[in-house]
């Protein structure tokens, strides 16, 4: 069996270049940057962290992407870029590779096409190795030396073998999985639970509500995760109730911080200009809520979407209801 024996790592946000950096401790790490001004700021900001016990401060090569001299065979290429990105990127990189090995560690649901981040490579490059990783990771966290666990899911274990063999590394731990998109849609429901949290945390509602909000949302997502067939040890495990708790609680959490600046007035043009990122919850949100017209019992996610979408004005009331109705 081939080893790998570099990386190219496609997205050069807080989570690409913390994991890059932790993995350029053991193999070469190629970054391939949106731009040149893109791979100025990533140098700078690199530059500035070099005296820190950081893993950011780790070896890597800031590259204008894209390269050509790809080694299927030798190269894994990590994509961590927002999921609106992720079709492009892919289809990009299918001019330079018809087989690579890929670890994906974008988390989302394309709700056009209604297919996971996984299966948005396939489909544009279908003969590509889909490797995810999901699961508790926030970037900052990892960057300052915390440890956390994640999953790795794909159906091929032979590819599993080899991505987990690469990520080998003092901080994260991996449990493993054949079941890739099970994992991938609770990772891109949580983002609706957490938007919830945050709801509760900027009307200062309290501890208490959103404890009950959480409740209920891995309520819902084990809800959804059987009509789906997703077994609860997926729901219950930690790319389930484990990054959805996190989501909820870390001050990190865009999807959290979200809800916060809705409760504080702002719409949600607003808050997401003012969370500057990808928030994978409210296009979730809406693409869920087909489910909600099925009758499939998830009142807080069609809550949820009904504040994002303006039709519920009352926010204090939506929540207080939904707690008294549960």
């Amino acid at each position: 069996m081939f080893s790998i024996e570099s990386i190219v790592l496609i997205g050069a946000g807080n989570w690409g270049l913390t994991l890059g950096a932790l993995l350029a401790k053991r193999l070469p790490v190629r970054v391939w940057a949106l731009d040149a001004a893109e791979v100025g700021r990533v140098n700078a900001k690199l530059g500035s962290k070099a005296k820190s016990s950081s893993p950011r401060a780790g070896s890597m090569v800031i590259e204008e992407k894209f390269a050509t001299d790809i080694n299927p065979v030798r190269t894994l290429v990590v994509v961590a870029v927002p999921s609106g990105q992720v079709r492009n990127v892919a289809r990009e990189l299918a001019q330079h590779a018809r087989e690579p090995l890929v670890l994906c560690v974008s988390k989302g649901f394309d709700a056009e096409r209604q297919c996971t981040m996984s299966e948005v490579i396939r489909q544009e490059i279908p003969g590509a190795s889909v490797v995810v990783l999901t699961g508790p990771t926030i970037a900052n966290e990892v960057a300052q030396g915390k440890p956390t666990r994640a999953v790795l899911a794909c159906d091929n274990l032979m590819h599993m073998a080899l991505v987990k063999g690469a990520l080998r590394n003092e901080l994260i731990s991996f449990e493993v999985s054949r079941y890739p998109t099970h994992h991938e849609i609770c990772g891109a429901l949580k983002g609706i639970v957490a938007i919830a949290a945050g709801l509760a945390d900027g009307l200062e509602l309290g501890a208490n509500v959103q404890g009950v909000l959480m409740t209920e949302g891995l309520r819902e997502l084990a809800v959804v995760a059987s009509f789906f067939g997703i077994p609860e040890s997926v729901v219950y495990g930690i790319s389930g109730a484990g990054d959805l708790i996190t989501t909820c609680i870390s001050p990190d959490s865009r999807n959290r911080r979200l809800g916060s600046l809705l409760a504080r007035g702002r719409t949600l043009q607003q808050a997401l200009d003012e969370v500057g990122m990808t928030v994978e919850g409210v296009a979730m949100s809406q693409t869920i809520e087909t489910l909600w017209s099925l009758d499939v019992s998830i009142p807080l996610f069609h809550m949820v979407n009904a504040i994002l979408r303006g039709h519920a004005c009352d926010p204090p009331a939506e929540i207080a209801a939904l707690i008294a109705r549960i």
